[in-house]
């Protein structure tokens, strides 16, 4: 299992928001490249960038940060918020992106995932899917639909969605765990790699994600307020995958 660091980025700064709310931010670095080689110095192999701007307004607010990150380091990013059209994940592609990840779209314009598939292949595309008690939220977890989590993947799975990302909203940034029980409902229902992300605290978490058989889990808040070391993590998880060999 892949750890990733998540860096989620609002008007150019590096911030953590508590379960999504654009007013209770926290500003931990106004460097996101800083940040990014911080991370792989640690030990990172991925990185999980948001623009948040972009994910509550529709249009990318961040884009010279991410393409400076994109250049600043030499390992795979994936990418999302405000990526609602195919045009703009053959744009992040072009500047050196490897994953584009899809949310309000999958709810709102299907059809667009499709073409997004199409266009740049299944191999570059994630799904996120934001749910708050089970019900899929979108614009930047502002509004939430009457769709399920589990219905949406499968939804996009019918039309060659191949990777998923999972967030338990209520989870976000507030250092109480994961949602192990909607992580063991979902991935029963799916036999594609999930990403897990919300409450992540302690490599125990991590642990336990791993053992479910998730392919990745991304940290945030855990790793920039020092609740969970970065390297420490990515060697217990790598000892514990190699044990398991």
């Amino acid at each position: 299992m892949e750890i990733l660091p998540a860096i989620d980025l609002r008007n150019g700064h590096c911030v953590r928001l508590t379960q999504g709310d654009y007013d209770r931010e926290t500003v931990f670095d106004d460097d996101p490249v800083g940040v990014a080689k911080r991370w792989l110095d640690q030990g990172a192999r991925r990185l999980h960038v948001v623009d948040l701007d972009g994910a509550r307004d529709g249009v990318r607010g961040n884009a010279d940060a991410v393409a400076a990150i994109v250049q600043a380091v030499d390992i795979p990013i994936q990418l999302g918020g405000g990526v609602r059209d195919a045009a703009e994940a053959h744009r992040l592609i072009d500047i050196g992106v490897d994953r584009v990840i899809i949310g309000t779209a999958a709810i709102e314009a299907p059809d667009e995932v499709r073409a997004v598939v199409d266009d740049i292949g299944t191999e570059h595309v994630i799904v996120g899917i934001d749910a708050k008690d089970g019900m899929v939220q979108t614009r930047g977890w502002h509004e939430t639909s009457k769709v399920t989590a589990i219905d949406l993947a499968s939804q996009m799975v019918e039309i060659g969605v191949r990777r998923f990302i999972y967030t338990d909203t209520s989870r976000d940034g507030t250092l109480t765990h994961p949602n192990f029980d909607a992580v063991a409902e979902l991935s029963d229902n799916l036999r594609y790699p999930i990403i897990v992300a919300g409450g992540i605290a302690s490599i125990d978490d991590l642990v336990g994600l791993a053992k479910m058989g998730v392919e990745s889990a991304i940290s945030g808040m855990a790793i920039y307020s020092g609740a969970l070391d970065l390297k420490c993590a990515i060697e217990t998880i790598d000892e514990m995958t190699t044990a398991g060999k």
